[in-house]
């Protein structure tokens, strides 16, 4: 069952001659009952807000369901994109957190072009990301996103890099857990337990600053089409073929689960 974090928080503060750090974090767990998502439309109160219309998601106490429906009509291939681009689920929780330990229990399917994401994401578009890209179900991937004004065009991948699971047998179609360790000193990325990746703030230096991300985050969870543009589609292993796939696809987010400082 969700138990909603009170906001208030817990807030630390270490303070140096040059900078304050500051942790932002309440402990957090859910199975996602019925009624932990409100609808878009709604004032929300729960601990979670979908951003996808109703009937894209479903909470029933057993996990999170996130739907991609292809779209109506025709979808037609050329160049290496389709030329419609189906609406999958994205929920958003109500709270933030400024570091922290995000574990995601989940699944996802396995349909080239289609890509399951848990994410941390600020309004100023900071990212920390795990995401699971059904064309490479043997693997999972991770990245960093968190622009500076010195960047001349947007670093999407840049930072991003693609892990393996201990079992060489393992896919993302089965259940696993995948966990985002965020300080301010590094973030760790594991899974079921084996961390696989550590950046810290000085990996993440382009252009003459850091990207690493520092602003209070939300969790967001989401299936989408990764059909278009050509270099998205590339990535995901897509475009989705829609004569062979399933009319309708399903990520399952199990449980999400919050541990702070």
């Amino acid at each position: 069952m969700a138990r909603a974090p009170t906001f208030h928080g817990r807030i630390t503060a270490a303070l140096s001659c040059k900078i304050a750090v500051v942790n932002f974090c309440a402990p957090f767990s859910t199975t996602f009952s019925p009624g932990s998502v409100s609808p878009r439309s709604s004032d929300a109160s729960t601990p979670f807000v979908a951003v996808s219309p109703e009937g894209s998601y479903r909470a029933d106490g057993d996990g999170l369901q996130l739907y991609l429906q292809r779209p109506p009509g025709r979808v037609t291939t050329a160049g290496g994109v389709n030329d419609k681009v189906a609406d999958g689920a994205t929920i958003n929780s109500t709270f933030v957190m400024l570091h922290g330990k995000v574990t995601y229990e989940m699944s996802a399917p396995r349909v080239a072009g289609v890509v399951t994401a848990a994410i941390l994401i600020a309004d100023q578009h900071d990212e920390i990301d795990v995401e699971l890209v059904a064309g490479d179900p043997s693997h999972w991937q991770t990245n960093v996103y968190a622009p500076s004004p010195a960047d001349k065009e947007p670093l999407w991948g840049v930072f991003g890099d693609v892990e393996d699971f201990p079992n060489k047998q393992a896919s993302i179609t089965a259940t696993h857990k995948y966990t985002i360790d965020w300080t301010s000193e590094r973030i760790i990325w594991s899974v079921d337990g084996h961390a696989v990746r550590t950046l810290t703030p000085d990996q993440t230096q382009k252009n003459g600053a850091w990207h690493y991300p520092s602003h209070p985050a939300r969790i967001q969870l989401g299936i989408w089409d990764a059909s278009s543009p050509q270099g998205t589609a590339e990535w995901a292993k897509g475009p989705i073929d829609w004569q062979r796939a399933p009319e309708e696809m399903v990520a399952v987010v199990h449980s999400v689960v919050v541990e702070c400082p």
